[in-house]
Order: C-alpha cells, then sequence, then structure tokens
C-alpha cells in the first residue's frame, strides 16, 4: 500500500483520490478552499440552486459513465431539458448541431458540485480543506508537502498534482527535487495559457424562455460579448416556479479586458448583452450574481506523455491542462488514467 498526497479537489483530484482508495492506498488530498469539484460549482441564494461555472457534463468514455451512472449514487442525476443554440457576433440565432444536440446533457437537482461530495462520500480517503500547498520536497525515497504557513505533511510515496497549469506552475518553482525534472515539468505546464471568464446569474420575476425554448445559447464566432447563456430553470429542482435564472458567460477577451471592474458593472453590461440577444425584452432584474474565474479554461493542451519522466520519482499530473478545454468529463478521465499509472508503477 503506497501513501499518496494529491493537491486540488477538483473533479480530476478526487476522481483519482476515489480510484486509489478504491485499491486500498491510503490517500490524502489538499484543497485550498473550503469547496471541492473546482468548476463543478453550485451555489444557493433565494430559493435558486445554480451551476456558476462548469454548466452540465456529458460522459464521454465508458470509464467515466460507468463512475457517474453506475459506480456513483444516481438518483440526484437530472437531463437537462431543451437543444443547445448558437449565435453570432450580430445576435442572429439558430438550432445548433443536431448531432450534438442528441446527446444528453446531465447535472444534479442540488447541483453539479455533487458530483465531487459523491466522491468524497463515496471514497476512503482524507480531505483536507483550506490547505494551500506552496511547495514539495522530494527525499530520497518519499515526498513531503508544504502549507502555506510552514505546517508540512508527509512522508508520501507519490504525489499528484491537479491544480490548473499556472497554480501547479507557481508549486513547482517552490520546490525541492531533481532541478532539471523541475524544469522540464515548468516548461511543460507553461505552455498552457488559461482564459479569463466572468460568469452572471441574473434573476427575474418571471417566466423567460430562450428561443426555440432551447436550454442554452453559445456564440461560435467568439465576437459577441457573451461567450454563453443557459436558462437554470430547465435544469429539474434548480429555480422555482415563476422565476427565471439565466447564467451569462462573458467572453473570455472581454472578461480580461475588463478583469479589475466592479461587480455592479460587470453585472450591468451582462444584463444589456443579455436584453439585445433576446431582442430587448427583458424585465426588471430581481437580483443578480456574478464570479470571475480567473483560470476558467486552457487555451491549449499539454501532452501528459511529457510528464512521463517524473513519475520516476512518484510525481504525476491530471487536469484541463492536459484535456485542452474545461471539461468536468475530460478532468475526470484524467483523473481516472491518472490513478491507473500510479497504480500500474506499484
Amino acid at each position: 500500500m503506497s501513501r499518496i498526497a494529491i493537491v486540488g479537489a477538483g473533479a480530476s483530484g478526487l476522481a483519482a483520490a476515489f480510484q486509489l482508495s478504491e485499491k486500498s492506498h491510503e490517500v490524502c488530498v489538499f484543497e485550498k478552499s473550503r469547496g471541492v469539484s473546482g468548476r463543478a460549482a453550485s451555489r444557493s441564494r433565494n430559493g435558486c440552486r445554480y451551476d456558476y461555472g462548469a454548466n452540465y457534463f456529458k460522459p464521454e468514455s465508458n470509464e467515466v459513465a460507468e463512475l457517474i451512472f453506475r459506480t456513483l449514487p444516481h438518483d440526484e442525476l437530472c437531463r437537462i431539458a431543451g437543444d443547445i443554440w448558437t449565435f453570432d457576433a450580430n445576435g442572429n440565432h439558430a438550432p445548433g448541431d443536431p448531432k450534438q444536440n442528441a446527446s444528453a446533457k446531465w447535472t444534479y437537482r442540488s447541483g453539479i458540485s455533487t458530483l465531487g461530495k459523491l466522491l468524497i462520500d463515496a471514497g476512503n480517503f482524507t480531505l483536507r480543506r483550506e490547505s494551500l500547498i506552496e511547495g514539495l520536497h522530494h527525499h530520497k525515497t518519499h515526498w513531503t508537502v508544504k502549507e502555506t504557513g510552514g505546517t508540512s505533511h508527509g512522508p508520501f510515496d507519490k504525489v499528484l498534482l491537479t491544480p490548473p497549469a499556472p497554480q501547479s506552475v507557481d508549486l513547482l518553482k517552490n520546490s525541492e527535487a531533481s532541478p532539471e525534472m523541475l524544469s522540464d515539468m515548468i516548461s511543460v505546464l507553461e505552455s498552457v495559457p488559461y482564459h479569463i471568464q466572468f460568469s452572471v446569474m441574473l434573476n427575474f420575476n418571471a417566466t423567460l424562455t430562450l428561443p426555440g425554448d432551447a436550454y442554452a445559447m453559445i456564440n461560435t464566432d467568439r465576437k459577441h460579448r457573451l461567450a454563453w447563456l443557459s436558462n437554470e430553470g430547465q435544469k429539474q429542482g434548480h429555480v422555482p416556479a415563476g422565476e427565471s435564472l439565466l447564467v451569462a458567460q462573458m467572453n473570455p477577451k472581454w472578461s480580461a479586458e475588463h478583469e479589475e471592474d466592479s461587480p455592479p458593472s460587470i453585472i450591468a453590461a451582462a444584463y444589456e448583452s443579455v436584453n439585445s440577444l433576446l431582442g430587448n425584452n427583458l424585465p426588471t432584474l430581481h437580483w443578480a450574481d456574478t464570479q470571475r474565474w480567473r483560470y476558467a479554461h486552457p487555451n491549449g493542451e499539454a501532452k501528459i506523455e511529457d510528464t512521463a519522466s517524473a513519475s520516476e520519482i512518484g510525481l504525476y499530473f491530471a487536469g484541463d491542462a492536459f484535456v485542452g478545454k474545461g471539461r468536468v468529463p475530460g478532468a475526470l478521465q484524467t483523473g481516472l488514467a491518472a490513478a491507473n499509472r500510479m497504480l500500474a508503477h506499484s
């Protein structure tokens, strides 16, 4: 049995922890915040439950489908009604790709973050919340991980890093191990830039629909101020009757240009953009919420095989940097794959 440290309790880190603990390895997950699941994030406000990062998931492999639909409890799963339409820079909208719309889109009645909670409940591993790991130290036969404030944890036989690539780079720059190996891993991760993106939630005391009763609309030419608009009311149990909650995700370029704007300014811009897209018929805003995602999703992809040399001293990687886009199933798959590599090397 190995002792394994996992940095990050997003989808990839929790999937790896679950898989490894199933094989009786001793696993400790370190998460810098109070919440889990990373961008598979949900909030509650005024009777609404909403997904304010990743909006849904589509299992894209048999392994991920097995995990979600068979291994984990699935009574909370809810299939999202409606298709995804498209719109361009001028706001012209049209039905989306029939093939893409034919496959089911899923979340949970209590929010997409339920996925992480289910992995924690089903797994036999330790989770340390509000534990920011700032560096690693490789000894001859083991690792220790250093927390902000000076506390060290270990020894561990293996370490898995799952944060967004820029955060893993900062951690590696503050680590002690083979200088050549650290330099190589930093180079791999630095090749992956990330988008900044604002999510804005707009609540109305009225029942609203999107064109064609769509669930969501996506900007295909990336030239509109909005990148995405969805109707949270299409998810069972998320929005009370008689209300509407629209989730607007702003264009990454626009988000970067307005990164330091105040929340009221971001909300006003989102309302104006959504109102224009929907024909200038929006009612008065009831309440709003916003979230700035500094590492919303990668704008490029690293190759996991380029990290293989680090496994020789027990260091592994997973996360959306190795997917090339922010997708929950992809992150899950990288976590499961990392766990499988660690098990094979055991």
